[in-house]
């Protein structure tokens, strides 16, 4: 063999062992990107989580310290309106809180979201948590924190053409939320009308939007309602006949939340109830204001919202007023039969980050 035709043979080798070389990098390639590929699937497919958690890292580190509270609502109630108020206006990212809120039908919702650990802080009426308890006590981890307002705004709305006086209820659809506060408003009314059990009938819906549906049907002729609520009956064509003030009844509403998450975040409770508290303070120095904001956020005329700030007395408080109407109520439960056995209130309220903040506002 020739020196030409070795150095043929030799270039013929290089070249094979480029060309090997080549296609071996990119098979590994096509490799390498194929698997980049499914890790950047994976991201995709689990970046809701993953992104909830980086945000997490970084509103309790790098973003002014930030620490997700999530709170349940009721829908057109005054918690969800001091929420979407006090985010819009920061006060809650002042006090170091990323508020989170999911709306709820009713009370007994949020309540649900707290034990399933959905929500962290949530708002209950007294007859709702007076039932609550009272049907869970041996096991509940439920705990009050504070009392968020009083109202008795509502007024009983009735078919005009069915129900001229309180009497004329008897035998006919009265709505009612289980096991929420209209129970309770209704027996109240039905005692005051005179109407004995085997003529009270009511009528069980699940949320307030469904009550207005029934009243719209004919299957009522009766439902407690006011703001937005009140609004749409009267649009359709149903009237006032008599308020809450009237016969005597008034609602105060509580913050709640469960016992792990009180002795996890005692820091966190005392944040939250801080910027609550400016919150409120604003919105009676702004009610105007306030109501635009929430005429924005919730599309509903201002006026209304200013109606129905007007009948609520807001506070973060727990005093002995608050304790005697709970029992007030609590005896009422007990003697008809919601609940087995009596409790005691102060057995199921965490009232520390008030007691710190707000000394004064708590019964001795």
């Amino acid at each position: 063999m020739d020196g030409k035709e070795e150095d043929m043979i030799m270039r013929k080798r290089q070249m094979l062992t480029w060309i090997t070389a080549v296609t071996l990098g990119m098979s590994l390639l096509s490799g390498c990107s194929k698997s980049s590929g499914q890790a950047e699937n994976t991201t995709t497919a689990g970046s809701a989580v993953s992104s909830s958690a980086e945000t997490k890292t970084s509103e309790t580190s790098g973003n002014n310290d930030l620490k997700v509270v999530r709170e349940a609502v009721m829908s057109n109630n005054l918690d969800q309106w001091l929420a979407i108020i006090g985010t819009e206006k920061g006060f809650f990212e002042d006090e170091g809180i990323k508020l989170e809120v999911t709306e709820f039908a009713a009370g007994i919702n949020t309540v649900d979201a707290i034990v399933t650990g959905q929500a962290d802080i949530g708002v209950l009426a007294d007859y709702a948590a007076v039932n609550r308890i009272g049907n869970t006590q041996d096991k509940t981890n439920l705990r009050i924190l504070f009392r968020l307002a009083q109202g008795a705004g509502n007024s009983l709305y009735v078919n005009p053409d069915k129900v001229k006086d309180l009497s004329d209820l008897a035998g006919q659809g009265f709505i009612t939320l289980p096991g929420t506060a209209w129970d309770y408003w209704n027996a109240v009314t039905y005692e005051k009308a005179g109407i004995p059990e085997d003529q009270q009938n009511l009528v069980r819906v699940d949320s307030s939007q469904a009550g207005l549906a029934v009243m719209t049907t004919g299957q009522g002729v009766a439902f407690w309602a006011g703001g937005v609520d009140a609004k749409k009956l009267e649009e359709a064509g149903m009237k006032p006949l008599v308020s809450m003030d009237e016969i005597g009844l008034y609602t105060d509403q509580y913050l709640i939340s469960s016992t792990e998450y009180l002795a996890e975040n005692p820091e966190t409770i005392e944040s939250f109830v801080k910027a609550l508290k400016t919150t409120q303070e604003w919105v009676e120095e702004n009610t105007d204001e306030a109501s635009e904001i929430l005429e924005n956020k919730l599309k509903v005329p201002k006026q209304q919202f200013i109606d129905k700030f007007g009948n609520y007395k807001m506070d973060l408080d727990f005093p002995e007023e608050a304790v005697e109407h709970f029992d007030g109520i609590k005896a009422w439960a007990l003697e008809n039969g919601k609940f087995a056995k009596d409790y005691d209130v102060n057995d199921f309220t965490d009232l520390t980050a008030i007691k710190k903040l707000y000394p004064d506002k708590v019964a001795e």
